[in-house]
């Protein structure tokens, strides 16, 4: 086999490539191309290895095989890590153990020592890895500060930078695209303004042969009404405030790379941050909807709550649904009773009114022979008073009061009494009512009105 390992320096100002002829006497190899020195490496006994740059897979100590090293000092320390390919100046250079590693790009998985099924692309791409396992970087800097965190995932150009020490299983995909806890995917920097879905439905898995611990206990009215919607702009500063990284070496790293950017590159990132800014948004506070389900006994999955103070809270919204699903199942139930009381109502008044006509009516006319008493709601809706003006048409005894959905007074408005005939007026306060609609039910004798009053704060 031919293998091209440790370079020894002949001149300034040329390219070296080393090698060295066998796997048992190891001779080394020493001739000149064209301005290029071949150089050999003596101690090793690795098979089907590959190396072209000055200290390339140099170590004598390499027992490993199917290595390929192009650039500098690429897999320079590389001892019985196998399966490795590194392009680039310091590619894996600390590697020593690690296999199946890909590193493209300068000081792509440079510090990476046992760390395996690792992929990097781009400058300094995984560059701080050490012992972290099957994570893929592709993009400058991506992955840049993961050194024990596996199964992550960055594409773009600083995805995932900021990514701590042993996070995993996450996922940040775009420019400056970050993490703050594992298990997390990521789409976008906070610049972002919306994402498109090209005509495609997303879909989540719901079958219920794959749940368990069903219940119905959702909290419909009683937690909906505790939820106060507000329209808002976005703090970006306050938002990296919260985000930004504890390690002072990775702030430096990201003021460096912020201060390296073009005139125009830092005009495209400030109109984007201007337009974010500027956008006005609808949505709740995540901490009070969090506050809200806590206080009806609700374990609400829509509250992202951060696992770490560099962690965001979130919401969402799609879990919203189950919620109002249930307030308008909750209202449905309410609107038929309701519906029941006033075709109950209807049907009793209808009885009165075609009821057979005293002989001794004749002191009022014939439209008010049938009724004790009439009485009318003002304003209606209303939000703080409400005016109840009633008629009796004969000297009767009447009493008005005020229901809820439920059936339950809360209210009395005229307590049960004898009046003379007469119009009469009283004015009630509903300021103290929630919003929703109410019953205001007047009777006298046998005769019993019902009136809908909506209350609307």
């Amino acid at each position: 086999m031919m293998v091209f390992g440790q370079l020894k320096v002949q001149s300034n100002g040329n390219t070296f490539i080393g090698g060295f002829l066998g796997t048992s006497t190891n001779v080394p190899l020493v001739f000149k191309v064209n301005n290029t020195f071949l150089a050999g490496s003596t101690g090793c006994s690795g098979n089907m290895n590959v190396s072209f740059g000055y200290q390339a897979l140099s170590s004598p100590l390499l027992t490993g095989a199917n290595n390929t090293a192009n650039g500098y000092y690429a897999l320079r320390y590389n001892t019985t890590g196998s399966n490795n390919t590194a392009t680039g100046y310091s590619a894996l250079a600390a590697d020593t153990t690690g296999s199946y590693n890909t590193a493209n790009g300068s000081s792509a998985l440079r510090y990476n020592t046992t760390g395996y099924n690792n992929t990097a692309n781009g400058y300094a791409a995984l560059c701080l890895n050490s012992t972290g396992n099957n994570s893929t970087a592709v993009g400058v800097y991506a992955l840049y500060n993961n050194t024990t965190g596996i199964r992550n995932t960055a594409v773009g150009y600083q995805a995932g930078a900021t990514n701590n020490n042993d996070w995993y299983n996450t996922t940040a995909i775009g420019y400056n695209a970050q993490n703050t806890v594992s298990n997390q995917v990521s789409l976008g920097n906070t610049s972002v303004t919306s994402f498109l879905v090209g005509g495609v439905n997303i879909t989540i898995p719901s079958d219920g042969r794959a749940k368990k611990n069903i219940r119905t206990e959702v909290p419909g009215l009683a937690f909906i009404n505790l939820l106060q919607p507000i329209t808002y702009n976005m703090d970006l500063d306050a938002l990296y405030e919260i985000m930004k990284p504890d390690d002072p070496e990775i702030n430096r790293l990201t003021d460096s790379l912020r201060l390296a950017r073009s005139p125009e590159e830092i005009a495209i990132e400030a109109k984007a941050r201007a337009n974010k800014e500027k956008q006005v948004y609808s949505g709740f506070i995540a901490q009070d909807v969090e506050k809200a389900a806590q206080s009806v006994g609700y374990d609400f999955s829509g509250v992202d709550a951060p696992e770490n103070d560099k962690g965001t809270y979130g919401l969402r919204y799609a879990d919203f649904v189950v919620p109002l699903v249930k307030a308008v199942q909750e209202l449905s139930e309410q609107n038929n009773r309701l519906q029941e009381q006033i075709n109950e109502l209807t049907a009793r008044l209808d009885e009165l009114t075609h009821a057979p006509k005293s002989q001794n009516a004749g002191v009022i006319n014939e439209s008010e022979a049938a009724t004790n008493f009439s009485f009318s709601l003002f304003p209606n809706p209303t939000s703080g008073f409400v005016t109840v003006d009633y008629t009796l048409h004969i000297d009767a005894p009447i009493g008005i009061e005020l229901y809820n959905s439920f059936g339950q007074r809360v209210k009395l408005i005229v307590p049960q009494q004898n009046q003379k005939a007469g119009t009469y007026s009283v004015q009630i306060s509903v300021g103290d009512l929630g919003t929703g609609t109410y019953i205001v039910k007047a009777s006298s004798g046998n005769q019993v009105e019902s009136k809908q009053l909506v209350v609307n704060h």
